[in-house]
């Protein structure tokens, strides 16, 4: 009997939340048929409950201690800097990798794996870190998707300034993503395929549950099709869900507040006041048809300084505009807190847990937490980068969006000012259908527990330092899967060193 193809949809920010009405209302029949025939439950999405890090937590089955990457930042206290450690996003082997070693596996569209990694398998590379161009590995791929689909990773217009543009191109990359995974299942002939969409989360954030989302959903449902009759193994899972937003927290300019954090935004708050902005910059080269004027026109050191609409500093500007000898907290969004105090200083485990209750006492203007729970970075964290690890991460309330940016004079703000409807939630989306799969509602599924689960289904060995483990529930009680004991491998580090020496032993001459 020929072992079944598992072919999984990744859906960046779905939740049942959302789709539930279109579910009842028959406008996703394939979805309902895979939740109503399968296995599903809330996924768990590790802390922040954001794309990066949670992709490469769920490809690598590690928690961001490990990985080293803990949001869309990283913030260096020590270095006084605010970066992406890009290096690290091909540092772990990938579970699909492991899959490859013995069959045919790959993956398409998931975030932060550009650029792709050479070696067993294929991919292609997605958004919205990734660019067009060598995107794929092998390298020829590139140009078979480029001119039978006309492949691209990333999207050109701005949902927030050019909707209209911005989404028919969302929809267009959406049906190109399923248009590949089923050339490549077919030219692969593939055991594993994983494929991802990332801008159905720019639906859902920007628009939430219009019709423009629907019509995307909808799309990803008629490609599902395709594969219900085939035999295979098909699982739908997100990296987090999402939900509407109720109030905006501007936690740096919370922590400004409070006297934690000190900015020097004479410039910014300059350009702001005389009404130069980001959004007016592209919103002016969208009327004339360029795109990323600001880019191109404006030299990088002067877009640092450059505020967004709301007078918010981004990513790019921290590093220049906050004055870190007078700082002592500082924020990334939705989630991640650092403390400029070495930890080594008697004052630190003071700090932290003032602040850790100050957070915990923060409520909205309509009486409600902002955060389900504060956590100190090593309750929940672990592995060679603890070490640069947030201080404190506020598990956000759903309905909460914890902005990131510096520069805001208000604490708490319209959701409309950023443009968003819908923020990150904890509880993502899995379903599973097939020949291996079970069936009904299981609990206390993490994001983490699915790599080890398919290296298993695939009867492949699970490395030990995976922080999740092989959910043998979501198995059918007759499979093999469910009933076959689990193999287990060593470290990345110890199976590099014995590779090594089987290779070195191989060369002695006894």
């Amino acid at each position: 009997m020929t072992n079944p193809k598992t072919v999984v949809f990744g859906l960046d920010g779905a939740h049942f939340e959302l789709i539930e009405p279109w579910l009842e209302a028959g406008h996703l029949p394939n979805i309902n048929s895979v939740i109503s025939t399968g296995v599903t439950a809330d996924l768990q999405s590790v802390l922040p409950p954001v794309t990066s890090p949670n992709w490469k937590a769920y490809l690598t089955g590690k928690n961001p201690g490990k990985i080293g990457i803990y949001w869309w930042e990283n913030i260096d206290t020590n270095g006084q800097r605010v970066y992406y450690p890009s290096e690290r996003k091909n540092a772990n082997t990938e579970f699909w990798e492991l899959i490859a070693e013995k069959k045919q596996a790959g993956i398409i569209g998931t975030p932060t794996t550009y650029p792709p990694r050479s070696g067993n398998g294929f991919v292609v590379a997605g958004a919205p870190d990734g660019k067009n161009n060598n995107y794929t590995s092998p390298s020829e791929l590139e140009k078979q998707l480029a001119n039978q689909f006309n492949y691209q990773v990333t999207k050109s217009h701005r949902i927030n300034v050019d909707s209209d543009s911005a989404v028919d191109e969302i929809l267009d990359l959406i049906d190109q993503r399923f248009k590949a995974a089923n050339y490549l299942l077919s030219e692969y002939d593939a055991d594993f395929l994983q494929v991802t969409t990332f801008y159905l989360n720019s639906l859902h954030h920007f628009l939430w549950d219009s019709e423009h989302t629907l019509t995307g959903w909808q799309t990803i449902d008629k490609h599902l099709g395709n594969y219900l009759d085939e035999g295979h193994n098909i699982v739908l899972m997100s990296d987090h869900g999402s939900t509407q937003i109720e109030t905006a927290f501007n936690v740096n300019s919370w922590l400004e507040s409070e006297g934690y954090l000190t900015l020097d935004t004479t410039t910014s708050d300059l350009l702001h006041r005389l009404g130069i902005t980001t959004d007016r910059l592209i919103t002016l080269a969208s009327t004339f048809g360029v795109q990323n004027v600001a880019e191109r026109l404006v030299p990088e050191w002067i877009l640092n300084y450059v505020p967004d609409d709301s007078g918010e500093l981004t990513r790019e500007s921290k590093t220049e505009n906050v004055d870190w000898e007078a700082t002592t907290v500082i924020a990334s969004g939705q989630g991640p807190v650092y403390l400029t105090v070495d930890p080594s200083e008697p004052r630190y485990i003071q700090l932290q847990t003032e602040l850790k209750e100050k957070l915990e006492s923060v409520t909205d203007p309509a009486g409600s937490s902002i955060a389900n729970a504060v956590y100190r970075g090593k309750e929940i964290y672990d592995g060679a980068y603890i070490e640069e690890a947030p201080d404190l991460i506020i598990d956000q309330r759903p309905g909460v969006h914890i902005t990131g940016g510096i520069g805001r004079e208000e604490i708490f703000t319209d959701p409309s000012d950023d443009g968003w409807l819908a923020e990150n939630k904890r509880s993502g989306l899995f379903a599973a259908t097939g020949p291996d799969f079970s069936t009904g509602e299981i609990k206390d599924l993490s994001i983490l527990d699915l790599a080890p689960s398919f290296l298993h289904l695939h009867n492949c060995e699970v490395p030990k330092d995976m922080d999740g483990e092989v959910k043998r529930s979501i198995f059918d009680s007759n499979s093999e899967a469910r009933n076959r004991q689990i193999r287990y491998r060593g470290s990345e580090g110890q199976e590099a060193e014995r590779k090594r020496i089987r290779e070195a032993t191989q060369t002695i001459d006894l």
